[in-house]
């Protein structure tokens, strides 16, 4: 069986066979731990963020730290309980403008498909409008947004009030997340939800009304 502290770990260690080997060994063998396997990965890439926080990592090290998370999830997606048809729900998914992070983005991305959410990813410094006009383009009725830099927690905030502009604010249910936010900037932004992890979004996303 897999050891999900030990995952965590190799993660955060950036041990690449060992990580990869786990995400196989669940794809082929345990797909129903396939939810413990992302968290698992998601807290070793918060192992990683501390440790370049702490000048322990750098750059490079999160560069190769998204791709063998990125490795991982391709190995994990045939084990996904996805279906695909026109009753699942949908979340819009993006970094706000300004912001060109991804990699939480994508672990929330991951454990949303895990659950059986559809996700339309619409990547990286994405701007308001995009984002509304796709929203309403997808008949979503869920929207995350992500950031990591606090400059670009005034592009969330507009681009919550850009739905609100757009008449549509109250059918859409926004959740916000990345370093940057907390339950007081969730407040400031005026989102509905703050996800402190991917599993709190996740959940909140399966609530809300799809």
């Amino acid at each position: 069986m897999i050891d999900f502290e030990k995952l965590a770990a190799d993660m955060g260690d950036l041990k690449e066979t060992e990580v990869l080997a786990a995400a196989r060994l669940a794809a082929e063998h345990h797909p129903d731990a396939v939810t413990e396997v992302l968290a698992a990965l998601s807290k070793g890439m918060d192992i990683i963020g501390e440790r370049f926080d702490g000048f322990e990592y750098f750059v490079g090290d999160l560069i190769f730290a998204g791709e063998i998370f990125s490795t991982a999830l391709e190995l994990l997606r045939p084990a996904f309980p996805v279906a695909e048809n026109s009753s699942q729900k949908k979340v819009i998914l993006a970094t706000v403008e300004g912001d060109l992070h991804d990699i939480g983005k994508n672990i929330v991305k991951a454990v949303l498909r895990s659950k059986g959410l559809k996700v339309v990813d619409l990547g990286v410094n994405v701007a308001p409008a995009t984002i509304v006009q796709r929203t309403l383009e997808e008949n979503a009725r869920i929207v995350a947004l992500s950031a990591v830099l606090s400059s670009a927690l005034e592009a969330m905030k507009c681009t919550v009030d850009a739905f609100r502009e757009a008449g549509v604010r109250d059918r859409i249910s926004i959740v916000v997340g990345g370093a940057c936010v907390n339950a007081r900037t969730a407040k400031y932004v005026k989102a509905d939800f703050f996800g402190e992890t991917p599993e709190d979004t996740a959940a909140f996303c399966m609530a809300a009304e799809g």
